[in-house]
């Protein structure tokens, strides 16, 4: 199976703790001599991988100009998970949240908005395959590890997706600046976020299939907060259903 390199010590700790996938090999810069690296080495050889250090020019390139701190983890890719896989795995539908991805195409955002549903309860985020960005490297050290702690679905056709959602009992909320003041709304459970781009918003034909549209009241004159920011606010109050 093809691997892939990733890098970060947030990163590569939480995919050694989680074990969801087969790591290949961890490598460290002889430069580092932190406690925290060497605690990760140690984690490494218990789980039984490969440690090897190396120069930091050849981090550098491997990392291909990422934030690597010193620490790269080659692994393989996740397990392909279906719809109704994670649907499978939900213990009880009146106590989930689940989140798409409409438009959002910055590999940094796409990592704080899954950070996010990780810390504050959401279960699966989907992602369509196309006009979306991918957990490439990037995304993944934004996430600092948490795509290991929730599912991360690749969907065809989001609307497609939303029907079948809706025919499970999921209540659909979409994100737009001309919906519903967040402190009005009573979210009902499960729920299905959508949060589109901050320029283009939810595509049409997204947001007539949404129950309801929902807005965060602004101050102070700036535009609009961006999708990772406006995510985690929702995930905040949903949280408070959890």
């Amino acid at each position: 199976m093809a691997t892939e390199i990733l890098y970060g010590i947030n990163t590569a700790e939480e995919i050694l703790k989680a074990g969801r996938r087969r790591v290949v090999r961890l490598l460290i810069s002889r430069n580092e001599k932190s406690q925290r690296v060497n605690d990760l080495a140690d984690l490494a050889r218990r789980n039984g991988v490969k440690v090897e250090f190396c120069t930091p020019a050849m981090l550098e390139k491997l990392a291909a100009g990422g934030n690597h701190q010193g620490v790269l983890l080659e692994a393989e890719p996740p397990g392909k998970m279906t719809l109704d896989d994670a649907l499978g795995r939900e213990k009880d539908l009146k106590k989930t949240v689940w989140v798409a991805l409409d438009g959002i195409t910055d590999p940094m955002n796409l990592g704080a908005i899954i950070r996010s549903a990780a810390c504050l309860g959401v279960s699966t985020v989907l992602l369509p395959e196309r006009r979306s960005a991918t957990m490439n490297a990037a995304a993944q050290k934004t996430a600092s590890g948490a795509a290991e702690r929730i599912n991360v679905i690749e969907i065809v056709n989001l609307n497609t997706t939303i029907i079948k959602l809706k025919e499970k009992g999921f209540w659909v909320y979409g994100l737009d600046m001309k919906g519903k003041a967040l402190p009005s709304v009573d979210f009902t459970l499960p729920a299905f976020v959508i949060i589109g781009s901050e320029g283009a918003g939810l595509h049409e034909k997204t947001r007539e299939h949404c129950d309801m549209m929902v807005s965060i009241p602004q101050k102070g004159g700036v535009e609009s907060l961006n999708a990772g920011n406006a995510a985690a606010i929702v995930f905040y109050e949903l949280s408070k259903k959890l």
